[in-house]
């Protein structure tokens, strides 16, 4: 056996004996930032006690587990850490620098406490506790063995790298196992042994809310933390559940995130102060009630008849193991997308309903957020069927494993399952179905694109993604790239929205679009001109077109298209331009702004412009224009000037065909490229033959 990397079979028959004979005596909890990590921890704490059992918490000052850790009577100890960050960033240092830190004080603490068993459930607070374990094994200075519990479908990086050490690590989801092949234990997620049913007489017994007779209560939350799109949501859909205010009565825990840019509980406040007045407000106390954090929710589970809740793995456990029916909001990218695939299985097991935050423009810049008004006719329809209710909460009380606790709690007392090999458990619930196995953004982007480029007008994203559902995560999904902060994702959910017909989000395009935040001089200096760059622009056009709606905020866009700094946005704006023709309201500005382009330095764009003038020009602006070109020096210019007058032609607006059939003949009609069928030749010829057609369906001059 070696402190690195264990086996499963990390014991002998007679050492797991030996310890399943005797108590664990010292066992050290670690985990934090969040109840969905600290909750699993004190599960998994409660199901190894005994009476002369002696517990420590390790956790970090400032976060959930410093006020609900001491509430169960766990002593506690804090240490330095921070998450690691993504990508190459100056806070790199800085999460070093607390590494070293926290795994120092870990040290000291374990050599002070000493710890038979250590049970880490992650958050970044589990990292510094684990290496400094594992270093203590490893020169002999502590024989405590290691547990990890990781709750979701894709670890993090920090749970990867600790499970080297671990003696075992439980998960929730099958697919997990891949991620610790030596040592990795399907087990399913801990709850809490006080998560469970009582009566509704006793719940309201024990909590300190009056609520009158006859409501149907909503639970709403978005775990210890809070989720400010939930919080902003509810505030705002009370003015729409105020006509119902004598039939339900919402209990909203707001959570205990404080920062400088946003304090849940303050920001509640004020925009309940801000969107009501003192009337409304009044009114409102009647059947709303919120709190910072709730630490008997048990009791609150008990009492609801619809919980609101974020798509984590430890609120939808709590949710199934009370048979309640659920209205997920998922938090979507984060990785493995596991919330949106959590609240996905809840769904087709028939048990939640799913409401995807949406990417909107707010006070300007994009962000997560959702309809206070489609929030609360989401909740009416819900909770005014009663029998539906019935059917959700049925089919979630066996949606779940419940033996995960039972389960976890014998291999650290080095026993067997009761239930045999650990892969054997009943996981029917929050696993990856092969249903969810829906292709990445990339792969989603190749498959569309090519159906797209093999069907051409016929071409319909349903006949690619054929479940609504699907269609519908897919869009949410994309457009949730739209505020990552690398321009490789944005400039991707730009293309996938386009191909996907994601009308919606047209004016989350266009506020990108006019985005004009200047870059670094550094990156000026390497050719860079705005954040938004300029193939985020040109692909949000070409977007625009795939989307086939006008209205002035596209038209505007596109008129800004064509004076855009980088030439491939003003040639797709003069193509777009073309595209939608005689649907533009104000064609004039279009006509001014391409005959500008005709003297573009880029060819591409010269191009583009003369073949948008055939579609929007007339006589008198874009004929005299085009024929001012019989000579310039690109043939590929003197191509599209001529496909340009076809259109002029074809459309009817060239009253002096005789001017024009002595006009033509001046182009020079000689390219400098060698191919079988020469293009301006052939542009030449159609011309003409145009011109012929027109004359034969006008009446002898």
């Amino acid at each position: 056996m070696t402190d690195v990397a264990f086996s499963k079979e990390w014991l002998t028959d007679g050492e797991k004996l030996q310890i399943a004979m005797q108590p664990i005596k010292r066992i050290l909890l670690t985990g934090g930032g969040t109840a969905g990590h600290v909750n699993p921890a004190l599960a998994i704490g409660s199901a190894l006690a005994t009476p002369g059992t002696h517990f420590l918490f390790v956790g970090v000052r400032g976060r959930v587990e410093e006020e609900v850790v001491p509430r169960e009577g766990i002593p506690i100890k804090f240490v330095r850490a921070s998450g690691y960050p993504s990508g190459l960033s100056p806070k790199l240092a800085s999460f070093f620098l607390n590494l070293l830190i926290g795994t120092l004080q870990s040290i000291f603490i374990l050599l002070r406490f000493r710890p038979e068993v250590i049970v880490g459930t992650g958050g970044y607070v589990s990292a510094p506790v684990i290496m400094a374990a594992a270093l203590l094994r490893k020169i002999g200075l502590s024989r405590a063995r290691i547990f990890i519990h990781e709750q979701n479908a894709v670890p993090g990086k920090l749970n990867r790298l600790m499970g080297r050490f671990a003696h075992q690590v439980f998960v929730t989801f099958p697919e997990t196992l891949s991620c610790f092949p030596e040592t990795g234990v399907l087990s399913g997620y801990p709850l809490r042994r006080r998560i469970a049913r009582i009566s509704p007489e006793e719940a309201k017994r024990k909590i300190e809310i009056k609520i009158p007779e006859g409501r149907k209560v909503i639970l709403a939350f978005g775990g210890s933390q809070g989720a400010r799109t939930i919080n902003r949501a509810l505030v705002d859909a009370l003015g729409s559940l105020l006509p119902y205010r004598d039939r339900l009565f919402i209990i909203h825990g707001v959570g205990l995130f404080k920062s400088s840019e946003y304090n849940a509980m303050e920001d509640t406040e004020q925009r309940l102060a801000r969107l009501y007045n003192e009337e409304e407000r009044q009114a409102i106390k009647e059947f709303y009630l919120y709190r910072e954090f709730f630490h008997d929710i048990e009791n609150l589970y008990t009492i609801s008849s619809l919980v609101v809740a974020r798509g984590g793995a430890g609120s939808l456990n709590e949710i199934s193991a009370m048979g309640l029916p659920a209205l997920i909001i998922p938090k979507s990218n984060l990785p493995g997308d596991h919330q949106v695939m959590n609240a996905r299985s809840m769904e087709r097991a028939g048990g939640a309903e799913i409401l995807y935050e949406q990417v909107a423009s707010v006070n300007g810049k994009l962000s997560e957020t959702i309809d206070g008004k489609i929030l609360a006719e989401k909740l009416l329809a819900m909770i005014q069927d009663e029998s539906r209710l019935r059917e959700m909460s049925r089919l979630n009380c066996s949606f779940l494993n419940q033996d995960a606790l039972v389960h976890i709690e014998r291999r650290i007392r080095g026993l067997k399952s009761e239930n045999g090999q650990g892969a054997q458990l009943r996981a029917e619930g929050l696993m990856h179905h092969p249903q969810d196995s829906l292709p990445g953004n990339r792969s989603l982007l190749s498959l569309i694109e090519k159906a797209r480029e093999k069907h051409r007008n016929s071409y319909r994203p349903e006949n690619v993604i054929s479940r609504p559902q699907d269609l519908e995560y897919l869009k949410n999904r994309a457009s949730a790239l739209l505020i990552d902060s690398a321009w490789q994702n944005r400039n991707l959910g730009i293309k996938l929205l386009g191909l996907l017909n994601a009308k919606k989000m047209i004016p989350a395009l266009l506020t990108i679009f006019f985005e004009r935040k200047p870059v670094s001089l550094f990156k000026r200096f390497l050719g860079g001109d705005f954040e938004q760059v300029g193939f985020i622009r040109r692909n949000i056009i070409i977007a625009l077109v795939r989307l086939n709606e006008i209205a002035p905020g596209v038209e505007k866009a596109l008129l800004m298209g064509l004076q855009d700094p980088y030439y491939e946005v003003r040639a797709e704006a003069a193509r777009a331009a073309a595209f939608f023709g005689a649907r533009l309201s104000s064609p004039g500005g279009f006509i001014s702004g391409l005959l500008r382009l005709l003297t573009d330095p880029t060819i591409d764009v010269t191009v583009a412009a003369a073949e948008a003038l055939g579609k929007l020009g007339g006589e008198h602006d874009a004929l005299p224009a085009l024929l001012g070109l019989w000579d310039a020096r690109r043939w590929k210019i003197r191509a599209a000037v001529l496909r340009g007058i076809v259109h002029l032609v074809d459309r009817g607006t060239v009253s002096n065909l005789k001017m024009l059939e002595e006009q033509a003949p001046r182009f020079i009609l000689t390219s400098t490229d060698f191919t079988p069928q020469f293009e301006i030749k052939a542009a030449y010829r159609h011309l003409m033959e145009s011109v012929f057609r027109e004359k034969e369906k006008r009446p002898a001059q």
